[in-house]
């Protein structure tokens, strides 16, 4: 049975620091994908699980390139590979440009716009939406959906 879990955040340094806590629950072979519109936190999110996570490099947004490796400082660390998707046409075209196999195996996985391949990729994958707060201007509401068996300790993750 899959879990659906939940957090808010209220800025972008609360989302980041989310982030942050977040990378500590992650293991080798997750897919995390990151799923909201435009602007709502995907990159914050991710550039926070990246700073925990002591990569090479500054972690950015790869939407002009798609994909963003990045190794760890530590030769025992876990690699990121880092996916925005938002420029695909279709999702098969994840598989068609060999994405696909960038996903599982030593690294962690993340997909911004995730739902545009969630149809092709064959992993279970951990799920993150992202939605503005309508109650707060900068909050953000983060809803989990985690495969069958998977386990994210949110009171960990989400309370600084």
């Amino acid at each position: 049975m899959s879990s659906v879990l939940s957090c808010k955040t209220s800025s972008p340094e609360e989302t980041f620091q989310l982030g942050a806590r977040l990378a500590s629950q992650l293991r080798r072979g997750d897919l995390v994908l990151l799923t909201g519109s435009l602007g709502a936190g995907k990159t914050c999110l991710a550039r926070g699980i990246a700073s925990a996570m002591n990569l090479r490099g500054h972690v950015s947004s790869p939407t002009f390139t798609l994909l963003h490796l990045h190794e760890p400082l530590d030769p025992q660390g876990i690699p990121l590979h880092h996916f925005d998707v938002y420029r695909l046409e279709k999702a098969s075209d994840f598989l068609e440009n060999g994405l696909d196999e960038y996903t599982g195996g030593q690294a962690i996985t993340l997909i911004e716009w995730g739902d545009r391949v969630r149809s092709v990729l064959t992993d279970p994958a951990i799920e993150i939406r992202i939605e503005s707060d309508p109650q707060i201007p900068e909050g953000r509401l983060f809803t989990f959906f985690l495969p069958p068996g998977r386990v994210i300790d949110l009171e960990e993750a989400c309370c600084p």
